[in-house]
């Protein structure tokens, strides 16, 4: 380089894939660079630092606690403006100013509240809800700071919930958090009538620890980019049949170093703009800091439709979430084929998972080249009048025999072993939880089986029956 230099040739590091910029030019801050296979830690740091994990003391043995723990080459730029060094060379992060909110004025907002309420149902800004004072006929010409006052009285407030560095939304509004969900393979049995040996029960918690959850996720390949301040993660995750039930995208650990660092008044929850990039849909992604997780009903919208094994690549930036599909896992698709949500398969008692089942067969009959899941679920609702959930329809259609090909569903070749087959589902779900151990469930004889079945439908006869004659009663 020193050769080329001499003989005067521009070098510039901007034009080496070996390198990255850290941190762009600040006054008299030159630019600074980084390895590219080297991944920036302010981020990461200043997190911790806000979160009292991190004592700020002894850069350099945390930079390698933290190469050690995630797998990464992390290195750190000194001049980031979010943070600073104290008289004792401990790291500190800087505060947002806050301010005293005069009682008076406090008061006059507090007026707004039940109107703000009723026009307000999706992420906002400070500006946005300024905007919307004013049309309701708020006047603060005489207010300083007007945008920092009207910050310092929504921090006050129940009524309103800080979900970013700008981002602010009604209590109520908050999107619920993924609930616990059961997922299990049917039985599967002889013409003897005894289960088949190595088809375990198996089920899918998403209320998992992170620690489990990280062990399950698989190792993918995490390209980092962009600077000290404005880091970027790209990463391509496989959907399994919870993640498409419950909406949500579980984030391995390398990844949440790029966690924007909470604010004053922000809890474990907070929200991004996204982009789903195949057709431009705007999203709002709200992000579980402590399950670690990507989730909200616009991401359930939109993965809802998709079979398991759907391959997503996510990019992370400092602006939004991109969103894409990049392809299909045929082996997680093969293995989830038959993993049913047992909760939903308890409201089908009583017949009507076998109307739906006979409606399903009657749709994909008139339909040899079969439907996707998205055109079945129209088909479905059309044909009942009413809409039909699509965890119903999905553990239908794993419970009742039917044969998905390459995205699509078709009819079940043998109507009457797919009518056993949901009717044995069914039966599963009037067993209460915990009864058994896993260990026992697969090792039970038919004996045991029937025995144990059968003492479980003479208990729910008994519950129906308490409740006919209560019924009759009133």
């Amino acid at each position: 380089m020193h050769s080329a230099r001499l003989e005067g040739y521009e070098l510039k590091l901007s034009f080496d894939e070996r390198f990255a910029m850290a941190g762009p030019r600040q006054d008299r801050i030159p630019p600074h660079w980084r390895l590219a296979e080297q991944t920036m830690a302010n981020t990461r740091l200043l997190n911790e630092l806000k979160a009292d994990t991190w004592d700020g003391q002894h850069l350099d043995e945390k930079l390698l606690e933290l190469d050690q723990e995630d797998h990464q080459h992390y290195t750190f730029y000194p001049h980031d403006p979010r943070m600073f060094q104290n008289w004792q060379d401990a790291w500190e992060a800087k505060g947002e100013h806050q301010i005293t909110l005069p009682l008076d004025l406090k008061e006059a907002l507090d007026t707004f509240t039940e109107c703000l309420h009723a026009r307000w149902s999706v992420p906002l800004t400070v500006g946005q809800v300024l905007a919307l004072l004013e049309e309701l006929g708020w006047e603060h010409e005489n207010i300083a700071s007007v945008h920092r006052c009207l910050r310092a009285w929504l921090l006050t407030t129940d009524q309103f919930r800080r979900v970013g560095v700008d981002y602010w939304i009604p209590t109520e509004q908050l999107p619920l958090e993924v609930q616990r969900t059961r997922l299990q393979v049917p039985p599967v049995r002889t013409s003897a009538g005894i289960a088949e040996q190595n088809v375990p029960t198996e089920e899918h918690l998403t209320a998992l620890s992170a620690e489990e959850q990280n062990k399950q996720l698989p190792r993918e390949q995490i390209i980092f980019q962009g600077t000290a301040t404005r880091t970027q993660a790209i990463w391509t995750a496989t959907l399994y049949s919870i993640h498409l039930l419950a909406g949500f995208i579980p984030i391995s650990k390398a990844i949440r170093g790029i966690y924007p660092a909470p604010t004053p008044g922000e809890e474990n929850t907070a929200v991004f703009k996204g982009l789903w990039y195949e057709d431009a849909t705007d999203l709002w992604i709200w992000l579980d800091r402590t399950r670690h997780r990507l989730y909200g009903p616009d991401l359930l919208d939109k993965m809802g439709w998709f079979p398991a094994g759907t391959r997503l690549q996510i990019e992370w930036n400092a602006e939004q979430i991109v969103l894409r599909e990049v392809g299909l896992d045929a082996e997680v698709q093969q293995a989830e084929t038959r993993l049913v949500d047992m909760e939903e398969l308890k409201k089908l008692r009583g017949g009507l998972g076998e109307s739906y089942r006979q409606a399903i067969q009657a749709i994909l009959m008139a339909t040899p080249d079969g439907l996707t899941f998205q055109e079945l679920a129209s088909a479905i609702n059309q044909r009942q009048n009413h809409e039909v959930a699509r965890g119903t329809i999905r553990s239908i259609l794993s419970g009742g025999g039917f044969i998905q090909r390459e995205r699509r569903w078709f009819a079940a070749p043998d109507t009457t072993k797919g009518a056993r087959q949901l009717r044995e589902a069914l039966l599963e779900t009037l067993v209460p939880q915990g009864e058994e151990s896993e260990d026992e469930q697969q090792h039970l004889s038919h004996h045991e089986y029937v025995r144990t079945r059968v003492q479980a439908i003479h208990h729910r006869l008994q519950e129906i029956t308490s409740v006919l004659r209560e019924n009759v009663k009133s």
